[in-house]
């Protein structure tokens, strides 16, 4: 975790930043236009730079407590709002414009304005085209592409994202080792070595309430989950995580 003093001066390009945000990693910032940062807003840049660009028409808005994994890429030329909440996974990408017309490298292109509501949760390496909207509370599965409107609380997966529909093989978790659940913590906290199942949160000093988040984020990837916020709390060592994806509905 980055210090005050280095965050604000990494974030002094945006227009306004409320209190309590918190980088992870020098994020790339591009402002040519407008980008507001609410309370609590948590970015992470580490292992994979994160972009937050705005061109010169561009208004980025990103609300209390939200979440944006390493690697992401949010653009705009227009509009973008994130509600409040939110979560974004690593390496996704939110682009309210094409970027360019073709043959007009210097053109931002098409452009519509992009909405996200509260709450939302947007899974690892999700892409959001231009004029798209995410209700409140939807849920979009990992790799998916979102090109138009979801509805408030619907749970979408695909290319394009579209509801997802669970048949009965689909209801039960795939078999899960405790192998590979060290393996997800030991990635998402960047170790050099793979933890043992009885490690705890006091063992690893990323393991606080922001690195949990992360590896709430990481388990729904690898594993096609939706995770309680509240089903992470009654974790204290790795082997705690197992009856926890077992119990966890697929997305």
């Amino acid at each position: 975790m980055w210090t005050k003093f280095t965050t604000r001066r990494q974030l002094r390009a945006c227009n306004s930043v409320g209190v309590d945000v918190r980088l992870d990693g020098a994020v790339h910032i591009t402002n040519e236009g407008r980008i507001e940062l609410s309370d609590r807003v948590h970015v992470r840049s580490s292992p994979a730079m994160s972009h937050l660009v705005t061109g010169p028409k561009g208004h980025l808005r990103i609300g209390e407590n939200v979440f944006i994994g390493h690697g992401a890429a949010i653009a705009s030329h227009e509009s973008i709002t994130i509600g409040e909440g939110v979560r974004i996974g690593p390496f996704a990408m939110i682009m309210d414009t094409d970027f360019h017309e073709a043959g007009k490298h210097d053109s931002s292109g098409s452009t519509g304005a992009i909405h996200i509501g509260a709450r939302a949760r947007l899974g690892a390496r999700v892409t959001v085209l231009r004029g798209s909207t995410i209700g409140a509370d939807a849920v979009v599965a990992a790799g998916s592409v979102v090109k138009g409107d979801i509805a408030a609380g619907a749970h979408v997966a695909g290319v394009p994202a579209r509801t997802a529909v669970l048949r009965a093989a689909d209801t039960e978790l795939r078999d899960v080792t405790m192998v590979e659940i060290c393996a997800v913590v030991g990635s998402t906290f960047g170790l050099s070595s793979t933890p043992p199942q009885t490690a705890t949160r006091d063992d690893i000093t990323q393991w606080d309430s922001l690195g949990m988040l992360n590896l709430l984020l990481s388990l729904e990837q690898e594993f096609g989950v939706s995770i309680a916020n509240e089903a992470m709390l009654s974790v204290h060592q790795i082997a705690d995580l197992l009856p926890v994806l077992e119990s966890a509905p697929t997305r």
